[in-house]
């Protein structure tokens, strides 16, 4: 999804949001708010507890104006074309007679009332809704429909709204209450279907389904002549979790698109690790059995989640959370914490928070709707801003599929192929590429080989660029090129721009060069704006390392208007290469920036060599000798391209490969987010704290860490002494790493094959086998069979200085894709 809101939804005025559902190309939006505004145009309209509005424009639909008495709960497609079933505790609709409350269906067109259609009365409002073929499955706080006992579920005819005996599973008792702490209404809350119709996961406040012990989750089998409770159960649902506050903690669900599992989002209380209050968790409907398990677990640390969606990337969850992967957390962010006000995105694999994370503060009561369609996110709250007050949305934003990044594949090496040997002795060519970025801009494909140009954007901006800047594109004439252009800067790069309107402080980059590398600093601009296209309309000066390079510098001047122009500067890189844009004549820009290495000779970086399970190859060198302490290395991983890698400074890095160039390293800390680490998390005059995170313990193990493997949603990693193969989850979106270790034990004496104690950096799976490399004195590469859990079967070495003259040891090998 993309991060910034779509202006096509109107603004809610009051109340919050409890539901939302496309039907055609318009939204219906059901809650306790009273009127809604047009954006844009300022007209109010009047709609107490539910409206519609064109999913194109975000105008409210002046058509569509039933009026509701009470609170609108539920909302779904209606059971014909063009009609919407509306769920609640109302008790009237467009002051019709006759006894139209809790479970209507409306026409889409008018919110006139469906008059083929209209169910029997019930004792308790109808909180959830979902049809079925011919049924609707009805779930509520009610224990009477029509003159039937239901214990709140219930199944009508989907036409006309007749009771059926399909659902008679009585759901009873409440979770907490026993005549002290929170007491509330008994019954379902939530209801999903899988999407063959075959099995339905009910959530709500109830103790037992029929008298058996079903505490707040039930799955019922929907394949019979009667709905049956099906053959899955867990007691992870048994915990108080903040009884005096909470009657029940469950707060909502949804089943994955294929049918193959649900995530239930809870509240409860900051209760540790081993509880499933305030957290989300995933849940395999193809499992059977009793004391079922969880797949796995994110914890807020202390806030409640009151809403989920999934789609067939990730896992979309909303709330008032402060943050996610913060098990420790209790009110506090602890190891592992990432920032997500108020809304985040899971790996549906592991859980792990991935990359997107729009916020929305202030943060409210909460989001207590998500509703997902093939393009986009509907996010309804209680609250009026996404972002840090970046973007009003009253109460109702949606996010656009258009825009957004595409997760990665996850895509890791197997054998046969090539294994990369960091801390190796390579040849280091003249013409290197050390950085290219495309300065204000998208990432640019290179034309001749090398990397290529990096990504600058507003909301991306370069890693090396530290202070004073906005961006500005134009592609609206035609641009040349001078001959100082190098021919391997892609015309695409004078496109966009970053220039900076403030001196206070000046636009500074700063490249992390090794001392003593010669080089060769290419800084590329173009005067295509017409507010710069004479002479002095932009001058400024360019330092470097705190030298005057240009002084009064004018592209106008220089080669004229619309034309590309390229300045060179020798450098001797005393460690980092600073270079700083200071303010003449209005706003410093530049382009593109490329930094070259001018001296050749050998330097410490890394080979390869292949190998196929058997036989292994010759070593040969790649590159990466640009001043990384390769030697200092503690395991890496390639996933999709980006290396990954741990340094004994107890840092992760990343960098692009792609086999054969090396990107520029990239200090990585996903825990830290400058939109909100001296962000207070609220408004009230005592609060300090902030919503700055803390890394992941991992951090705190990277010196004695000695190698890494990434498969299937896991890091997994080896210490130091410790016989043992450790993992954690792992999302290739974000980077980052779960809170949580675990581990697979290895067995013997430290002499023994099976034995990960004094482990070299060489780690990789491959074909159902680990492949490790032995330390100390011995270089051999060992495997054992591993199913991504457990060990199983004796090791084997299958090479080594003795076995076919190969030496493995190496501070970080990995393999790739």
């Amino acid at each position: 999804m993309s991060a910034v809101p779509s202006t096509a939804t109107p603004n809610i005025n009051d109340g919050t949001v409890n539901a939302i559902v496309k039907v055609g190309n318009k939204v219906f939006v059901g809650g306790t708010f009273t009127a809604v505004t047009d954006r844009g145009t300022g007209t109010v309209h009047a709609r107490p507890n539910l409206f519609a509005f064109d999913a194109a424009t975000g105008l409210v639909d002046t058509a569509f104006a039933p009026v509701i008495n009470d609170e609108v709960m539920t909302l779904q497609p209606g059971p014909v074309a063009n009609t919407v079933l509306v769920g609640g505790r109302f008790t009237g609709v467009n002051n019709v007679p006759g006894g139209w409350s809790k479970l209507v269906v409306l026409n889409t067109a008018d919110g006139t009332l469906l008059s083929s259609f209209k169910a029997p009365a019930m004792n308790g409002a109808v909180t959830t809704v979902k049809q079925v073929g011919t049924r609707l499955l009805v779930g509520g706080f009610f224990t009477t429909v029509g003159p039937d006992t239901r214990n709140g579920l219930a199944s009508l005819d989907a036409l006309t709204g007749a009771i059926d005996p399909f659902v008679t599973i009585a759901l009873t008792g409440h979770h907490n209450y026993n005549g002290t702490g929170a007491n509330s209404a008994v019954g379902p809350t939530e209801i999903d279907v899988t999407p063959d119709g075959a099995k339905a996961v009910v959530l709500g406040n109830f103790k037992q389904a029929n008298g058996g012990d079903y505490d707040q989750v039930v799955m019922l089998d929907l394949t019979g002549a009667t709905a049956a409770i099906a053959n899955w159960h867990t007691n992870r649902f048994d915990d108080a979790c903040a009884r005096n506050a909470f009657d029940k903690w469950v707060r909502d669900l949804d089943i994955s698109p294929d049918g193959s599992y649900f995530v239930v989002v809870t509240t409860g209380g900051p209760q540790g690790a081993s509880s499933l209050c305030d957290a989300a968790s995933r849940w395999e409907i193809g499992a059977t059995g009793t004391n079922l398990q969880p797949t796995w677990v994110n914890h807020t640390g202390g806030d409640t989640l009151l809403s989920v969606a999934i789609t067939g990337t990730a896992v979309y969850v909303g709330g008032h959370q402060r943050w996610m992967n913060n098990p420790e957390g209790s009110d506090r962010a602890r190891q592992g914490s990432v920032p997500r006000p108020g809304i985040a995105a899971l790996e549906p694999m592991n859980g792990v928070p991935m990359a997107w994370n729009p916020g929305r503060h202030p943060r409210g009561i909460g989001a207590a709707a998500l509703y997902a369609t093939a393009d986009g996110l509907y996010v309804g709250s209680d609250t009026e801003h996404i972002g840090n007050f970046d973007y009003f949305r009253g109460r109702i934003a949606y996010f656009p599929l258009a825009g957004g990044q595409v997760p990665p594949a996850g895509v890791v090496g197997a054998l046969p192929t090539e294994v990369f040997l960091p801390n190796n002795t390579v040849n280091i060519p003249a013409d290197d590429v050390l950085y290219r970025v495309n300065a204000g801009g998208p990432e640019l494909a290179a034309t001749d080989g090398e990397m290529a140009w990096a990504a600058d954007t507003t909301a991306a901006p370069s890693a090396y660029h530290n202070t004073g800047g906005l961006t500005n594109t134009i592609v609206s004439n035609t641009i040349t090129l001078d001959p100082s252009v190098p021919a391997s800067t892609p015309l695409a790069a004078f496109d966009d721009r970053r220039y900076d309107p403030s001196a206070a402080p000046e636009m500074m980059w700063n490249f992390p060069v090794a001392a003593g590398t010669q080089v060769e600093v290419r800084l590329s601009f173009v005067a295509r704006d017409w507010a710069y296209h004479l002479v002095g309309d932009r001058v400024f000066d360019i330092k470097i390392d705190g030298v005057t390079v240009a002084d009064d510098y004018d592209t106008m001047a220089a080669v004229g208007y619309k034309v590309g122009h390229t300045l060179k500067f020798p450098v001797t890189s005393d460690g980092t290469i600073n270079i700083e844009f200071l303010h003449g004549a209005l706003n410093p820009a530049v382009d593109a920036i490329e930094i070259v290495r001018t001296s050749g000779g050998t330097g410490n970086g890394v080979a390869k060599r292949s190998y196929d399970g058997t036989t292994a190859g010759a070593l040969t060198g790649v590159g990466g000798a640009d001043g990384t302490a390769w030697q200092n290395l503690r395991g890496a991983f390639l996933v999709d391209d980006t290396l990954y890698y741990g340094m004994s400074d107890s840092n992760i890095y990343k960098r692009t490969f792609d086999g054969v160039n090396f990107g520029p390293a990239v200090l990585h800390n996903p825990h830290s987010d400058p939109r909100w680490d001296n962000q207070l998390v609220d408004d009230k005059p005592t609060t300090t704290l902030t919503y700055l995170a803390v890394k992941t313990a991992i951090y705190t193990e990277l010196p004695n860490v000695r190698s890494m493997f990434y498969s299937n949603g896991r890091l997994y990693y080896t210490i130091n002494g410790q016989n043992a193969l450790f993992w954690r989850y792992f999302s290739p979106d974000s980077g980052i790493v779960g809170a949580q270790r675990f581990q697979a034990n290895g067995s013997g004496l430290s002499t023994a094959l099976e034995n990960l104690s004094a482990p070299s950096g060489a780690l990789f799976l491959s074909d159902g086998y680990v492949y490790w490399s032995r330390g100390g004195l011995d270089g051999r590469l060992v495997r054992r069979a591993f199913d991504g859990t457990n060990f199983t079967g004796t090791a084997t070495a299958v090479s080594g200085p003795l076995i076919d003259g190969v030496d493995w040891r190496s501070p970080g090998a990995f393999i790739r894709g």
